[in-house]
């Protein structure tokens, strides 16, 4: 039985043909989606006109712009990152390639090795190799095992004809430099095997750092690694510890609760759930410890992985035919849309609370631009209306006034409104009710002047002054709210350009794996 699963594993990956899917038209799509991004980022820029270049919004603005021309400047130069793993895709293009993907210290390299010794224990070719300053070397050691991290290089092996298994450094891994060259290789896969020890398998932040591979569509087997366990046993009176699979039920109990846990995290981070396999939980070194005979290929998992990953083999071989459309799609959603989306949505957010605050002050700027103008002019109005009291000069009193309400408003609104360019509103002439002159006292009988009084001008010029303050300052904060108003509309216009952008390539997306 046991062999039969091999044997019908081997043959399936021997047998599987890979006929021509015409791709052509998706990647026309992508480029004309691409370019067409490009284009409206370029024409849909935004502008401060109406605004100083020295006020917050104006630099906010100008700082949004730079980085939109940093994208499109680095957006071509971003392309030799898909290069370097269509490079090694090229190089195995008539192979499944099943990335090995896992923290460190989780049986990756120890699984392989195992995978590889089932094949070569059946007459199939096994051919190790490893990458090097980007080039593929060919290797004839087995992949070293350890409680470190020793795989320091992305490695692989080649099993029979067409099976490729690229086993990468930690996902979690103790240097930096190796968890870049997992993240550069990870477009090569057609399908990813989920390596976790059974200690702690299946932890979240495992599955949050490959929700970006099956948000890529490939189709993921998660492998519960060390399902074993130590007891105590008594041989030649001396009490030893002795190496055991753990029981189906426990092994079972698990897996359920990795699977659990797994559809939980993916349907939160809207991620097709079906792309996920039933995990598999596995023994390498009871296998080994057993020397690969048939009831240790079967209590250890083994017989259960291979037929796991028999069903592997047709998804990942549907991804595989359409992967140059696929790698060019992840390189529009991630380095593409994805920075747009992370970076430039927030601060097009933020720029509207800006705008919306700016608003906000407005109305307070109105009422203080009122306010200080009427209170400077009501100041010097009694000495105003002295001034022309002799002749009663109400014309040349109203001449005056006007001119002093220019002066002051001009003044506060250069104070109050310094971050506005605007244009020059200038003030309507002051008159005021027909009937009203200064107040004349006459002598009895005579036409002696006793005194001219100022009184009723007084009161309803006083008055009246406020409601034309009011009509002039509101013409000026409509220029300003404007400004405001073209600049919010502007944001508008590339939020929804970048909403429509993302539905269309979610629908180019849809297209290309809609026969899958």
């Amino acid at each position: 039985m046991i062999h039969n699963s091999i044997q019908t594993f081997i043959h399936a990956t021997e047998a599987f043909d890979q006929p021509e899917k015409d791709i052509v038209a998706h990647l026309d799509k992508m480029h004309a989606w691409h370019q067409q991004l490009a284009r409206n980022l370029n024409d849909q820029r935004l502008n401060s006109h109406g605004l100083t270049s020295e006020s917050s919004i104006a630099l906010d603005i100008a700082t949004l712009n730079a980085q939109l021309d940093r994208y499109l400047n680095h957006w071509e130069t971003q392309l030799d990152t898909l290069h370097a793993a269509q490079s090694i895709a090229d190089h195995f293009d008539d192979k499944i390639i099943l990335l090995i993907f896992g923290k460190f210290n989780a049986g990756k390299s120890s699984l392989c090795n195992v995978l590889a010794e089932c094949f070569h224990r059946h007459q199939q070719s096994v051919e190790y190799f490893y990458l090097e300053d980007g080039e593929i070397v060919e290797s004839q050691d087995r992949f070293k095992e350890g409680a470190t991290e020793t795989t320091t290089r992305l490695q692989g092996v080649c099993l029979g004809k067409n099976l490729i298994l690229l086993d990468t450094p930690g996902l979690h891994s103790v240097t930096p430099e190796n968890a870049d060259l997992t993240q550069r290789f990870l477009d090569s896969a057609d399908g990813v095997l989920w390596l976790s020890s059974s200690s702690s398998p299946g932890q979240v932040k495992e599955l949050a750092a490959l929700g970006q591979e099956l948000r890529r569509h490939k189709p993921l087997l998660p492998v519960i690694t060390r399902s074993d366990y130590f007891e105590e046993d008594e041989v030649d009176g001396e009490i030893c510890q002795i190496l055991c699979n753990k029981s189906p039920g426990q092994r079972h109990l698990q897996e359920n609760d990795v699977h659990t846990r797994a559809m939980d995290q993916l349907i939160e981070m809207h991620v097709d759930p079906s792309l996920l396999q039933s995990p598999i939980s596995t023994s390498s070194q009871m296998l080994k410890n057993a020397d690969f005979n048939d009831q240790a290929m079967q209590s250890a998992g083994f017989d259960r992985l291979f037929n796991a990953l028999m069903h592997l083999i047709q998804p990942a071989l549907a991804y595989k035919q359409r992967k140059p459309a696929e790698a060019l799609l992840h390189h529009l959603q991630e380095q593409i849309l994805m920075p747009l989306q992370v970076e430039i949505v927030p601060q097009l957010h933020q720029l509207q609370q800006n705008l919306n605050h700016a608003s906000d002050t407005l109305v307070q700027s109105k009422e203080q631009i009122m306010t200080q103008t009427w209170r400077g002019m009501i100041a010097t109005l009694p000495s105003l209306l002295e001034q022309f009291a002799e002749q009663q000069a109400v014309d040349e009193l109203y001449n005056t006034l006007t001119q002093q309400a220019e002066q002051f408003l001009s003044q506060q609104i250069s104070d109050t409104l310094v971050d506005y360019q605007l244009q020059s509103l200038p003030f309507k002439p002051l008159k005021f009710a027909k009937h009203l002159s200064y107040e004349v006292i006459y002598a009895d009988d005579t036409k002696e002047i006793l005194a001219i009084g100022h009184d009723r001008l007084y009161t309803e010029i006083s008055q009246s002054l406020w409601q034309k303050l009011d009509v002039h300052t509101d013409e000026v904060i409509s220029q300003c709210q404007k400004t405001l108003s073209n600049i919010q509309i502007q944001i508008e216009v590339i939020q929804q350009g970048l909403s429509h952008d993302e539905q269309t390539l979610q629908q180019i997306a849809h297209c290309l794996r809609i026969k899958d």
